[in-house]
């Protein structure tokens, strides 16, 4: 039998270890979702450049393949997709606000994107607006969304530019 002073070492390092692997469990953040670009599962395009994505949320590319009339849906700030999209489009809130107040003002678009407070109404507009496109995170995509291809990857794969 071995000494005391080793079997109170070794639990002592076992109880250690298990501390610091429960601590590890409970405060340990699960990986996040990737931001998926979704439209309406009528909508024809089934990817997209990142180059050709940035133009459509900067309000530069107006139709879809086929002339369907894009419809920009945004989540607001403070949210992750919100955060993806600033990144996308390399602008702070500040600056993407008065983007798309400028733009409205000469002309350059009717009316800025669409704004949506929860999930569940982005979902909902995706799926009434035949044109319509939002970011949302990947595991919240619905039936009616087809998630679009960014440079022949989807969210999840290795190289998938949205995070």
């Amino acid at each position: 039998m071995p000494p005391q002073s080793v079997r109170i070492r070794a639990l002592t390092l076992l109880l250690a270890s298990g501390v610091l692997g429960f601590a590890l469990l409970v405060w340990a953040k699960p990986p996040e979702a990737d931001i998926a670009v979704v439209v309406n599962q009528d909508n024809p395009v089934e990817k997209i450049s990142y180059s050709d994505l940035r133009k459509i949320f900067a309000g530069e590319r107006r139709t879809w393949a086929g002339g369907t009339v894009v419809r920009l849906v945004v989540r607001p700030p403070g949210t992750r997709e919100r955060e993806a999209l600033l990144r996308l489009l390399q602008l702070d809130e500040t600056d993407y606000e008065q983007y798309w107040t400028a733009k409205v003002y000469r002309g350059e678009a009717q009316f800025p994107p669409v704004v949506l407070s929860s999930g569940g109404m982005t979902r909902e507009a995706i799926v009434t607006y035949p044109g319509a496109v939002a970011l949302i995170e990947a595991n919240e995509v619905k039936r009616g969304m087809k998630v679009l291809k960014i440079d022949s990857h989807l969210p999840g794969e290795s190289g998938y530019p949205l995070h």
